[in-house]
């Protein structure tokens, strides 16, 4: 299967639990973070990018000119509705807006299944010289747990391609054209037997993740701030959130 066919048929199966399917997802304060880094003043044009659902979408409708979603699943973006003005079903390696058109991007956990370069250079070119860019992304915290973080990531999704630590992100966004201005770290304390209930994998598969915690190494679990309580397991999960200006 195409990656792109991965990614529809891995969302065609969460959708409709994706609202519920990790702390992070409807954490308002993370949602604030991200509105905070965008520092909207009322008149701007803002784009998300995989916008899914709409949960990040909802926290600009209606206190911005225009919010237009993008993505490429109809099964998600039909929740989405009530949270755009606008919304476009396409990749976002290929952005079919006009150049420097938008004032604000703002993308949480889609860059993971995109082609890197191209997603970053089209984020770039349909900001405004000057707009902002606010990326919020699950990462590894470092080389020590980088390892098991990807092996458990790659385990819960199967359709990702990229996967992300500190700095990662950062450099893709600086070489295509943009300039970082402010990295935030926010830890999210995470249910696993949550995060794997998603719709999209069966109790084979979250065994096998259960696993791959059980058997991490130390300065993972250490990092992670790992417990186990009940047959649950707790991990302290990093998300980056990254403002960047077009240049």
């Amino acid at each position: 299967m195409a990656p792109r066919e991965k990614v529809l048929a891995h969302f065609k199966d969460r959708a409709a639990r994706y609202n519920r399917s990790s702390g992070w997802v409807g954490d308002g304060a993370l949602l604030d973070l991200m509105f905070r880094l965008a520092a909207v003043q009322g008149g701007e044009t803002v784009l998300d990018a995989a916008t899914g659902t709409g949960l990040v979408a909802a926290r600009f409708k209606g206190r911005v000119k225009e919010v237009i979603g993008l993505d490429i699943s109809t099964d998600m973006t039909r929740q989405a509705a009530g949270s755009v003005d606008r919304m476009i079903i396409a990749p976002a390696e290929r952005i079919p807006l006009p150049d420097a058109c938008v004032d604000v991007v703002v993308c949480r956990q889609g860059l993971q299944f995109v082609d890197l370069p191209k997603a970053a250079a089209e984020l770039a070119r349909v900001l405004r010289p000057g707009g902002r860019a606010v990326l919020c992304h699950l990462c590894a915290y470092g080389e020590e747990d980088a390892a098991d973080a990807f092996k458990i990531q790659a385990l819960r999704n199967p359709a990702r391609v990229n996967f992300f630590k500190p700095g990662d992100l950062e450099a893709a966004l600086e070489r295509a054209g943009m300039a970082v201005t402010a990295v935030e770290r926010y830890p999210s304390r995470e249910s696993v037997d949550r995060w794997t209930d998603h719709g999209a994998a069966g109790a084979e598969e979250r065994e096998a993740i259960k696993r791959a915690y059980r058997q991490a190494s130390e300065a993972f679990r250490r990092l992670h701030r790992i417990e186990e309580s009940d047959g649950d397991i707790l991990d302290t999960m990093l998300l980056l959130v990254i403002r960047a200006e077009r240049r």
